[in-house]
């Protein structure tokens, strides 16, 4: 099992994220406000403020996390994510990343479902 985790730069469309993961039965995904280091910086340092003034944008992002268990269900996830950001390897869209799970409690599987 693995750890998604997806930094989505225009937190507007996390929404639309989710909506895609329903539509392809992708659950469980849990979703937190996070703020990039460059602006972090900017609002604590003087000299780095004037930098923040080029940005479209005020900073914020939003992170999801979701468990995923198989590489079928992690491609499924990452096509969600770019059919509404697009292509990640393009700037102002996102990372997304994996991390191993060696421990996990808690997840409850339903009956009838298959994805974890």
């Amino acid at each position: 099992m693995k750890l998604l985790i997806a930094i989505i730069n225009n937190p507007d469309l996390v929404v639309d994220i989710l909506d895609e993961f329903y539509k392809d039965n992708i659950k469980g995904a849990t979703v937190i406000e996070s703020t990039g280091m460059a602006h972090m910086i900017a609002d604590h340092i003087p000299f780095f403020s004037r930098f923040a003034e080029f940005g479209k944008d005020p900073g914020h992002n939003k992170t999801i996390f979701l468990t995923v268990p198989t590489e079928e269900y992690l491609k499924k996830a990452v096509d969600a994510i770019e059919k509404i950001v697009g292509d990640l390897n393009k700037p102002e869209t996102g990372i997304v990343m994996t991390l191993p799970i060696d421990f996990c409690k808690g997840l409850v599987k339903t009956e009838g479902d298959e994805s974890l």
